[in-house]
């Protein structure tokens, strides 16, 4: 029996066929080496541009619009080689210029963290992560973004020390220049000593230092690379900020269950309705206290306490929920318990405001009136979720916008220039000591308005330069649109001053 043999194959079928593993792999093309190398030499000079901007703006002066600015031009060169298309870019120049407007009004702790926040999610935003995903991915960006600027830096580094460009033997060139560079030197060491002239020459070579390095700048330098780099390579780092699918678990009966749940309710329920009963009697009605006690302290005793009961009792809440939804009783005792939660709230503002009438502001009053109001809105949405069998994600979306869109807002406000304009206008204990010790240059507006109404200085116990003291910026970098406004304003009250009889 013969058998036919195909003498070779052709060429089309190689080429169709090299996954086999019989034949090689065609090599990447050299345009595509050329592309990628030229885009990594570009992200490294932009890397150092970058730096050195950082190094101008931002390093030993007093963190103003220059902040802003280096920002701004960070986000933007993100989005710049990210390559997205016109819509997302222009979407991702919106969120950076959200970002960076709290740092342009003034440069304080949540104006940098709502601006950190804001440029972790455009990057995200521009590599690709899903809207879902976002927030959780930003938080990954924090670490993941410096351990991939470590892993390139090191890789980088082993490449440059692989590389030999001229193609010479580094050991034969040791070994051909070893013994007349060591003995050369020997040389040269005994005829200096000989010649007093060249003794001389090379001492005054020796006056010519270089400047001296602060190992703080290079500190902060490495710093602005942790920060520059992920930023740069935004695009290939979808895969790691990526978080990993949830998962699927199934409900197991625990300490949280329906009948633990209907006798928490029902228990949480009398005891919540009897401060609810005492509050209407107490606070809003005209019954009075025990001897000894006044309205102020007993707004005192309980405004943050029931606050932090709110808290609490929202928490369960949300825990209690999936099995509210299985028996309507259940359902509406979470209802009530959550009015009466929400009326512990507005109870705990009244307190508040009763022991602010009498004792005056001061920023932590001020900002339990702010942790209140977002207190009521949160549980406000979760009575709507209960109410219309919303899953938790959508209630925790809601909330978190309420709380960022407060916070965002209260990097606008000058909470200092409120707590003086109410301690000094209104008939309330006038702490002068908290006032002039403790409360910024935004004050000094209410503070000036005050001792030209009375005649004489607000803070005489103080020691001259302790107390509000207005800054001026050295340059422009140091420049804050607060700042600015209250310097406009300052200018204005001493002209108005000058021109009244």
């Amino acid at each position: 029996m013969k058998t036919a043999m195909m003498r070779g194959v052709p060429l089309a079928m190689q080429r169709d066929g090299w996954w086999l593993g019989g034949i090689d792999r065609p090599a990447p093309r050299r345009g595509t080496e050329r592309r990628g190398s030229r885009a990594g030499m570009v992200r490294l000079a932009l890397l150092v541009a970058l730096i050195a901007l950082a190094d101008v703006l931002v390093w030993q002066v007093l963190p103003g619009v220059s902040l802003a600015l280096f920002c701004a031009i960070l986000g933007g060169v993100a989005i710049w080689l990210a390559d997205v298309s016109a819509r997302v870019a222009w979407q991702a120049g919106g969120g950076v210029a959200l970002a960076v407007l709290p740092l342009v009004e003034l440069v304080q702790p949540l104006s940098v963290v709502i601006a950190m926040v804001g440029l972790s999610l455009v990057v995200v935003f521009v590599a690709g992560i899903r809207r879902a995903a976002m927030i959780r991915s930003a938080l990954r960006f924090w670490w993941v973004g410096p351990a991939v600027t470590v892993r390139d830096g090191v890789q980088a580094a082993r490449q440059v020390a692989e590389v030999n460009p001229t193609g010479w033997d580094m050991g034969r060139l040791v070994r051909a220049w070893a013994v007349p560079v060591v003995l050369g030197g020997v040389f040269a060491m005994l005829l200096v000593g000989a010649n007093p002239v060249l003794d001389r020459w090379l001492q005054g070579l020796g006056d010519v230092r270089l400047p001296a390095m602060d190992p703080m700048r290079a500190v902060f330098w490495g710093l602005m690379a942790l920060l520059i780099w992920p930023c740069l390579v935004a695009a290939r780092l979808n895969a790691r900020l990526t978080p990993a699918p949830a998962r699927q678990t199934v409900r197991r009966v625990g300490m949280i269950n329906a009948e633990s749940v209907a006798r928490s309710l029902v228990l949480y329920n009398a005891m919540f309705a009897v401060q609810t009963v005492m509050d209407i009697v107490l606070l809003y009605g005209d019954a009075g206290l025990p001897e000894g006690m006044s309205h102020a302290a007993y707004a005192h005793r309980g405004a943050y306490p029931l606050l932090v009961t709110a808290l609490l009792a929202g928490l369960f809440a949300v825990l209690a929920r999936p099995f509210a939804e299985e028996k309507p009783l259940l359902r509406v005792l979470l209802l009530v318990w959550l009015g009466q939660t929400l009326a512990l709230v507005l109870a705990s503002v009244v307190r508040l405001d009763l022991y602010v009438d009498v004792y005056g502001l001061t920023r932590l009053r001020l900002a339990a009136f702010v942790w209140m109001g977002m207190v009521a809105a949160g549980l406000g949405v979760v009575v709507w979720q209960v109410a219309a069998r919303k899953h938790t994600g959508w209630m925790l979306v809601r909330s978190g916008g309420i709380g960022a869109v407060t916070l965002y807002v209260c990097a606008f406000v000058s909470f200092d220039g409120i707590i003086a304009r109410h301690n000094l206008t209104q008939d309330v204990v006038k702490d002068s000591w908290y006032i002039c010790r403790y409360l910024g240059e935004g004050a000094l507006p209410a503070v000036i308005r005050y001792e030209a109404e009375v005649g004489h200085s607000l803070c005489p116990m103080m020691q001259p330069g302790i107390g509000p003291d207005l800054s001026y910026p050295d340059d422009w970098r140091e420049w804050g649109f607060r700042n600015a406004r209250l310097r406009r304003s300052l200018q204005a009250i001493e002209t108005k001053q000058l021109t009244t009889p």
